[in-house]
């Protein structure tokens, strides 16, 4: 596969579903970035979009937590959360195969899913890059949201490994994409110190803790700028040896653990530098919303 073009966004589903809620001008100048990115994707009509994003506990519960599962079935559904509409996309097969067994190959030991269901993470980008669903899809979901976590420095080396996968693939143009983040804080401090409870105290009480989300969400755009100069300084390695995930947390909120999306895609394009499209610190999407390319060869 060639590697044709690289980003980087953010997914929320309150971009969407809030979107009258956000101030005008913020608004626009994120959509606008989205649609960059639609048109630039358009442009280089790849056969397929590698969508590297998470899951929200409604796919992969607390009775099996994988750190990385691919997509290989023909389609994927996406299962309506997050105020977004339920819908299908279709995958390529021939590509997720290859990125699948090339990864064993390099020692990254992919769950794999043929029966593929995507949260908001993947169709909330997806309504924006590919409104009609019609190019073909290689979703991987990382576990970003229930510790234990991939540390920063795998989710940066799955990276280089399947970048070296794809590389060494099948014959064909693919697009890549990391999805998550950046600074949010997720649900009420105690939703967040119960789903850091050790592994195995937490099935059969989350629904003591569900998940609440007011009118505004705290953002600290400081740390997003940071983090997006580390790797449009093609710094990712700096980043991983110099944040820990309690750091991140403490900082800029147990949401944030979504930047392994980003980092992972920079480790795909061998920390090519990452370019800013648009980036705004909007409160009512309780998020810092950000869109951004990896720079080409």
């Amino acid at each position: 596969m060639d590697i044709v073009g690289a980003y980087a966004c953010s997914h929320a589903g309150l971009i969407i579903s809030h979107a009258a809620k956000a101030d005008p001008d913020q608004k626009v100048r994120i959509y606008q970035g989205f649609e960059v990115m639609r048109r630039e994707i358009e442009a280089l009509a790849p056969d397929a979009i590698y969508m590297l994003a998470t899951d929200h506990g409604r796919i992969y519960p607390l009775t099996m937590l994988p750190p990385f599962v691919i997509g290989v079935s023909a389609g994927a559904h996406g299962i309506g959360d997050a105020g977004i509409p339920e819908c299908d996309v279709p995958l390529h097969q021939g590509f997720a195969r290859a990125i699948l067994d090339g990864g064993f190959e390099r020692g990254v030991d992919l769950v794999y899913s043929e029966d593929m269901k995507i949260d908001h993470s993947f169709v909330c980008p997806l309504t924006f890059i590919t409104p009609n669903f019609d190019v073909p899809v290689v979703p991987m979901v990382q576990n970003c949201s229930r510790p234990p976590l991939p540390t920063f420095a795998r989710s940066h080396e799955v990276g280089r490994k399947l970048g070296d996968a794809m590389r060494a693939g099948p014959t064909g143009r693919i697009v890549v994409i990391g999805t998550g983040g950046l600074s949010h804080w997720v649900g009420s401090e105690a939703r967040q110190a119960f789903l850091r409870r050790p592994a195995g105290d937490r099935y059969g009480h989350e629904q003591e803790f569900p998940v609440e989300i007011g009118e505004r969400g705290r953002i600290n755009d400081g740390f997003d700028r940071d983090f997006v100069d580390r790797l449009s300084r093609g710094d990712a390695p700096g980043f991983v040896a110099d944040w820990s995930n309690d750091r991140v947390v403490e900082e800029a909120g147990n949401g944030a653990q979504e930047i392994r999306n980003w980092l992972t895609v920079a480790g795909i394009v061998g920390d090519r530098p990452l370019e800013l499209i648009a980036y705004e610190a909007i409160p009512e999407w309780h998020t810092g919303t950000a869109v951004a390319r990896f720079r080409p060869n």
